[in-house]
């Protein structure tokens, strides 16, 4: 058995096939998929469905499935009468925070509501099931597996979105090591989290944003040992900038071997 790791395909579901393809995905492998498979592509839908046919595959809760989430719930409050919208509220709706141009959820959107209402429950069921952070231990290596960030409280290999508040989960799938103060000790001398030799495995923070990219330009997975005291990889390689830069980035753990499938091929 081989596992691997991917994140933010963003709706790009050819390009997640000819993944599968390059590293050789048998039955008896195992992947872990960090978040993020809808919006801004076209295919988020279709990927989700076949995800949810691999039982060798499973889907961790990116902000992007948060965001459909939140706004599915918005949409049938709000057709049932239970919700009022203020013409004067300054803030988006969940809705329009979907489908605002800086997410791109409006295609994913669209295929959705195409859909019977019992497709519609099946995938919303699914995606309420869905896991924020896993460790997984290969070898003498663990990997803390989530779509962006952690909770320093919660010591158990497995947190489930059913299992915590709605502002854990936003501050699991949008919060980042990147972007918050994340040494692994605070200037008190506390730690911030429990597993300070764990790998933190996310996605979230395309890895363009950090400069981390291959000498043709193209997004390229970001390893650090000791990034603010903590060993990081951020396999977000672009998929979502729709852009010649962009790079389907895939590892495998045992070997911490890379794969690289880019959205754009060249002539």
């Amino acid at each position: 058995m081989r596992t691997f790791v991917l994140s933010d395909i963003h709706g790009h579901y050819e390009t997640f096939l000819k993944m599968l393809d390059l590293i050789g995905f048998r039955d008896k492998d195992f992947l872990y998929v960090v978040g993020d498979v809808v919006d801004r592509g076209e295919d988020g839908i279709e990927l989700i469905h076949d995800i949810m046919k691999r039982k060798n595959v499973e889907l961790f809760l990116g902000n992007h499935e948060l965001m459909m989430l939140n706004a599915i719930v918005y949409e049938r409050k709000k057709s049932r009468g239970l919700i009022r919208e203020n013409p004067f509220d300054e803030h988006l709706t969940p809705y329009e925070l979907w489908t605002h141009p800086a997410n791109g959820g409006d295609e994913t959107y669209r295929d959705f509501y195409a859909l019977s209402r019992s497709e519609q429950n099946e995938i919303e069921e699914y995606l309420r099931g869905l896991r924020l952070i896993k460790r997984v231990k290969i070898g003498k290596k663990t990997f803390h597996i989530s779509h962006s960030y952690s909770l320093n409280y919660r010591f158990g290999q497995e947190v489930f979105y059913s299992e915590i508040s709605d502002r854990e989960a936003e501050s699991i799938v949008w919060e980042s090591l990147f972007d918050r103060p994340a040494d692994a000790v605070s200037p008190d001398g506390a730690k911030l989290f429990g597993y300070l030799r764990d790998i933190y495995i996310v996605g979230h923070i395309f890895t363009q944003r950090l400069n981390h990219v291959d000498p043709e330009g193209r997004g390229k997975i970001f390893r650090a040992s000791n990034y603010r005291g903590y060993h990081v990889i951020d396999l977000d390689c672009g998929m979502a900038l729709n852009s010649r830069s962009s790079r389907l980035g895939c590892m495998q753990l045992e070997t911490m071997d890379e794969y690289y499938v880019p959205l754009v091929e060249d002539v």
